[in-house]
């Protein structure tokens, strides 16, 4: 009976979705590199130059978050007015099919394949925003926080698991049939799974109205919240935090390789111990900094912090220097991540969480998708370009915390008159 209460409890399923979501996110980026960058051939086939291998790179990192931008604003936006559980279905049913044609793309070789598998699993991806929403749906003013907390912790479990899964089932040394397609397989296997869990999972939000969908609505969703004064502030912080953050985590495997020669069962260890900071930061650090100091001076002290990790990274004496950074640096990041994020739902009304979370998601796919990209050109002005890049975006996010305090005031105020 214990066993059954468990399963059955409505946090379940939306905390495995993030997991799966983060998972799948992060699953590919111990893979992508080897696969694209081997010269003996891989997806690419053999003796392909080398800014071809890296512009194909580019765009399969780039269109997961350019649709999981599209996915996150119709979506979240939606299930403000049409309910939960139908769009996270859905979403799931979505993940499965991009997972499964991802597997056969590389096992076939086909860029094209692979890259429009990764288009349907980022749009999939967009039911993050949504289970944030059903979370603090479920919630109430005493246990916000912590369930707050409790799906940030899945989200850093998932970006923990992604490359150790990604390692691990792509490594024919351990097990003779395992290859590159083998991860993707297996995240398929888990999405289903998630969907059965999800049959328990009660719709809570009841739907006020009927929408239809339409590309002007994702474009108007972005700009709108940089057009409220009383977001504006905010969001340009989460920009630039993702935009450097972004940088960093899409480029770090490509400088590791270069510089280091890592194989990717180094850079599956590598994204592991990233993983595991993100966990740390956002289960612990996080209650215990902002105990003892207000939310904008926390999260302030984080992007400072992440902002010298990059830069001893860049300008590393020993290799072991770059293994701590990168553990430091996911503790940083994901307490400033938490602090942005409760300050978003603490800003909007309650009807209005699904916005807000599909807002803050939709930011993070714009940023995303424009740095893989922009990466691939930086790179022709040397391997350390991106990251430093990277390390001044974070930079100008910390400033704008550190002497824009009067604009966090504001954010905090509403909820104070409400109290």
């Amino acid at each position: 009976m214990a066993y059954a209460r468990i399963f059955k409890h409505p946090l379940l399923p939306l905390c495995l979705l993030i997991l799966i979501d983060h998972m799948g996110f992060a699953i590919i980026y111990p893979i992508l590199v080897p696969v694209f960058m081997d010269s003996q051939g891989a997806i690419l086939g053999i003796g392909s130059p080398e800014n071809l291998r890296s512009f194909w790179y580019g765009i399969t990192l780039s269109i997961f978050p350019i649709t999981t931008f599209f996915g996150a604003t119709l979506l979240g936006g939606l299930s403000d007015q049409l309910g939960r559980k139908k769009i996270l279905m859905i979403c799931l049913i979505g993940a499965c099919i991009g997972y499964t044609l991802s597997g056969l793309a590389v096992d076939l070789q086909n860029v094209s394949l692979l890259i429009f598998s990764r288009a349907i699993a980022g749009l999939a991806a967009g039911s993050m925003p949504i289970a944030q929403a059903a979370v603090i749906d479920l919630s109430d003013e005493h246990n916000k926080a912590s369930n707050l907390g409790f799906v940030i912790f899945f989200a850093s479990f998932g970006f923990l698991l992604g490359p150790l899964i990604g390692g691990f089932f792509a490594n024919n040394n351990i097990i003779v049939w395992f290859h590159y397609s083998t991860p993707f397989y297996f995240s398929a296997l888990l999405t289903l799974l998630n969907l059965s869990l999800l049959t328990f999972f009660k719709e809570t939000f009841v739907p006020k109205q009927y929408i239809p969908l339409s590309l002007s609505h994702s474009i108007n969703f972005l700009i709108a919240p940089f057009r409220i004064k009383s977001i504006q502030f905010l969001a340009g912080v989460f920009l630039f935090m993702q935009l450097g953050w972004s940088f960093y985590f899409q480029f770090i495997s490509i400088y590791l390789l270069k510089k280091y020669h890592f194989s990717s069962q180094d850079l599956s260890l590598f994204m592991t111990l990233i993983g595991i900071g993100f966990a740390i930061g956002s289960c612990w650090v996080v209650r215990i900094v902002t105990k003892y100091l207000v939310d904008n001076i926390s999260a302030t002290i984080a992007l400072g912090l992440a902002t010298l990790c990059i830069f001893l990274t860049i300008y590393d004496i020993h290799n072991s220097i770059v293994w701590a950074a990168a553990f430091i640096l996911g503790i940083t990041m994901s307490t400033a991540y938490s602090i942005l994020i409760k300050l978003f739902s603490g800003i909007v009304a309650e009807q209005e969480q699904g916005w807000i979370m599909g807002v803050s998601e939709a930011i993070i796919a714009v940023a995303w998708a424009i740095t893989p990209l922009l990466s691939s050109y930086l790179e022709k002005f040397g391997v350390t370009t991106p990251l430093t890049a990277g390390m001044s975006l974070l930079l100008i996010s910390t400033i704008m915390l550190k002497y824009w305090k009067p604009f966090m005031l504001k954010f905090r105020l509403p909820k104070q008159r409400n109290s």
